[in-house]
């Protein structure tokens, strides 16, 4: 598998939230990162384990850089065995090197990330995303529906990388210059609704495509309908 390399506004009232060492140290203590003999803890990762794969042996230089639902479907993704973290880099069997994704300024100790505001209007309606980069694999996110200056819908979380992304980027469009480019998903997972940011690069313009889906049914969006967000 060759490597992949990923390419390296604001609203200061919202304030993102590092995940909790002490999720991560459960995750750390019920899978394979601890050896052979691990189980699968099928109370919390359902969803994650394809069938009888095996779980990977993962290696962390900080748990606080990742999130544990990106750790956890990593593990059992099927990609690896393997799998060695340390900052922005993922190396798999202690050959590829690859990349997070990296195009949003990143928080660092003792300073919370920048917020970037996203923006593209449709059929009298304004589409505003305010998004930060928590760590490595998840963005902070907050969504606003608007329409004659008023919020009809709104959505805020955290939304995780895809662990997916070592296959290869998504490709999107834009039909407003006929251009394609690719694309990282980040995905959020509510009781009420699932949320999913793509964002790529296309000529050193920053652009966002979304996918919201409720079980209401009210406000949902699809990506071939979603206009391209634009960096404000």
């Amino acid at each position: 598998m060759a490597a992949m390399h990923f390419l390296a506004c604001t609203s200061g009232s919202l304030t993102p939230e590092q995940h909790s060492t002490p999720v991560l140290d459960s995750l750390l203590a019920d899978t394979a990162l601890l050896g052979e003999d691990a189980v699968v803890p099928t109370d919390t990762v359902e969803e994650a384990v394809p069938g009888n794969v095996k779980p990977a042996k993962i290696k962390l230089a900080n748990d606080l850089d990742y999130s544990a639902d990106f750790l956890k479907k990593l593990t059992y993704a099927g990609l690896a065995e393997n799998f060695e973290l340390a900052d922005s880099f993922i190396v798999l069997e202690q050959t590829d090197t690859f990349v997070f994704p990296m195009l949003l300024p990143l928080a660092t100790m003792g300073k919370a990330a920048k917020w970037t505001n996203f923006v593209a209007s449709k059929q009298g309606y304004l589409y505003s995303l305010d998004v930060s980069m928590a760590n490595y694999t998840t963005l902070d996110f907050n969504f606003e529906l608007r329409k004659n200056r008023q919020t009809v819908d709104q959505i805020r979380g955290k939304a995780d990388l895809n662990p997916g992304f070592l296959l290869g980027s998504e490709s999107d469009d834009d039909e407003a210059t006929g251009n394609s480019y690719f694309a990282s998903e980040y995905h959020f997972e509510g009781q009420e609704c699932t949320f999913s940011i793509r964002i790529g690069e296309d000529e050193g313009v920053k652009k966002v495509k979304l996918i919201k889906l409720c079980k209401s049914g009210k406000f949902n969006i699809n990506l071939e309908n979603c206009p391209v967000l634009l960096e404000k």
